[in-house]
Parts: C-alpha cells; sequence; structure tokens
C-alpha cells in the first residue's frame, strides 16, 4: 500500500520529466519489521525536493525519475 505525506505544490503540475523528485529508496524497503534491512518491494520513495513531501508508490513513473 502506498502512504506518505506526497507533494501537495507547484510540482505536480509539471510533466514528470521535470518535476523536482526524487526516488530515495527504489523499490525496497527497511523497517524495524525486518531488522533495518533493505528488502526487496514491490514499492519505491519518492522525496519532492520543493515542499519535503515523502510518499511510498509503485506507479510506473518511478522509472522515469531522478535516482539517490
Amino acid at each position: 500500500m502506498s502512504g506518505g505525506v506526497p507533494c501537495n505544490c507547484e510540482q505536480r503540475k509539471k510533466p514528470i520529466d521535470q518535476r523536482d523528485w526524487l526516488v530515495t529508496a527504489y523499490r525496497n524497503n527497511t523497517s524495524a519489521f525486518n531488522g533495518y534491512r533493505r528488502t526487496s518491494s514491490d514499492y519505491s520513495e519518492v522525496r519532492c525536493m520543493q515542499c519535503r513531501g515523502i510518499w511510498r508508490t509503485k506507479a510506473a513513473y518511478v522509472e522515469r525519475l531522478k535516482r539517490r
């Protein structure tokens, strides 16, 4: 399931390739449940560098964003 506080600024209205969004965790997850080890996941974590919103998604647009 997706979660977090998504972007709520003007970046959402731009074409995907022009958004100031960064993928901070590509198709993986870490949590206390798995001992904070990186585990494979269908979801990626995305951060808006303007409003600092951060959320998890498995949407296809993640493939077109910059990665950390």
